[in-house]
């Protein structure tokens, strides 16, 4: 969790007074909840698209014995111990999964707090009491409400994210497969750049990011013509001419976007091909103009072509691509960056090895 548990409750300020008034309110309310959870699933029943999330009788019954056991035995109680914890990002999580809309998810939460109030009337004239026994249920009604939701939202995102990344793959297989390429390739390449990004001490989100973009690091070969991009033999000048094309052709199918990901796929198919002495291309940047992404990338691309076996050449041995690597620190690439790769390389050889091509 992005927000751990602690912090959740010292911001709701769940201290060890708010608990224990909790747990007296619990034995309380205990015979009532019953009528409670009737009030809710009348709520639900009400509402056609609410209740049409449940497709038995059965199954509306046992989702009310679950929510009852979890109001009675941890919110109601106190109890707000890593069983709690799991169970209330359960709920989440499975309320999204079933297609229930937040908003009458939410609307639940006001239906006990308002039968809540309705009840505490009826059971406790002391209006300082009722008053301390409100306070600490809005707290808890609220930081239950808070976590389940927090994994509603954490599991959409989640199916958003996967999602977006088949269609991210889908595209560079595209442009991989036209070239003699496999997926595998793209995989262990992303795999080894988010490596690298968390090598030099970049955050989660950014490695992951890289993960998500450098797939698309050749989608321009898509538009470079067959009779070129297949031919066996040498590429004469003007052919070769239009291979290198390709990364603007990519920097044309990636759109200029906000989002952080496609950003960062239009630079790496823009400039995967520059090189630290300024000799590649197309825009022949230099050292630093070339982004980070970009120079991650081009590393992590070149190792995987050496060491994999290809229609027009044999695999390298890894010591030969190491010292490939070396050759050409600070010519092709930020010698920086090839120190961060040998240091990776017991990483590098487990990508490798679990994403190896199939021999069969």
């Amino acid at each position: 969790m992005r927000l751990r548990f602690e912090q959740w409750r010292d911001f709701l300020d769940m201290d060890a007074d708010s608990i224990n008034t909790l747990r007296e309110f619990g034995g309380l309310i205990r015979p009532h909840m019953d009528l409670l959870m009737d009030g809710v699933y009348a709520y639900i029943h009400a509402n056609a698209a609410a209740s049409a999330t449940f497709s038995a009788p059965a199954a509306m019954q046992r989702a009310r014995a679950h929510q009852l056991r979890h109001w009675q035995d941890h919110v109601f109680a106190g109890n707000f111990n890593q069983d709690y914890l799991e169970a209330t990002l359960a709920i989440g999580r499975t309320h999204q999964q079933l297609g229930v809309d937040l908003r009458f998810y939410s609307g639940a939460y006001v239906v006990v707090l308002n039968q809540l109030v309705v009840l505490l009337g009826q059971l406790v004239p002391d209006e300082a009491r009722r008053s301390r026994y409100l306070t600490a249920v809005n707290r808890a009604v609220f930081l239950d409400m808070g976590l389940a939701t927090y994994a509603y939202y954490d599991t959409l995102l989640n199916a958003l994210e996967d999602m977006a990344q088949e269609v991210t793959l889908s595209l560079a297989r595209a442009g991989e497969y036209r070239d003699n390429e496999t997926g595998k390739h793209i995989t262990r390449m992303s795999k080894m750049c988010e490596q690298m990004a968390l090598a030099l001490g970049k955050d989660a989100t950014w490695a992951h990011a890289l993960r998500m973009a450098s797939p698309l690091h050749d989608v321009g070969k898509i538009g470079v013509p067959d009779r070129i991009l297949l031919k066996p033999g040498r590429l004469d000048d003007n052919e070769s001419q239009i291979m290198r094309e390709h990364p603007r052709i990519g920097g044309t199918i990636i759109p200029e976007h906000p989002a952080l990901v496609i950003r960062m796929a239009r630079r790496i198919a823009l400039t995967h091909h520059e090189k630290w002495d300024g000799s590649g291309y197309p825009a022949g940047l230099c050292g630093e103009e070339i982004p980070l992404e970009g120079r991650i990338a081009a590393i992590c691309d070149v190792y995987d072509a050496l060491v994999s076996t290809r229609p027009y050449k044999p695999a390298w041995s890894q010591q030969a691509a190491l010292d490939y690597l070396q050759q050409q620190s600070g010519l092709h690439f930020d010698p920086h960056l090839v120190s961060t790769f040998l240091r990776i390389v017991p990483e590098v050889e487990a990508i490798q090895s679990r994403y190896a091509e199939s021999t069969s």
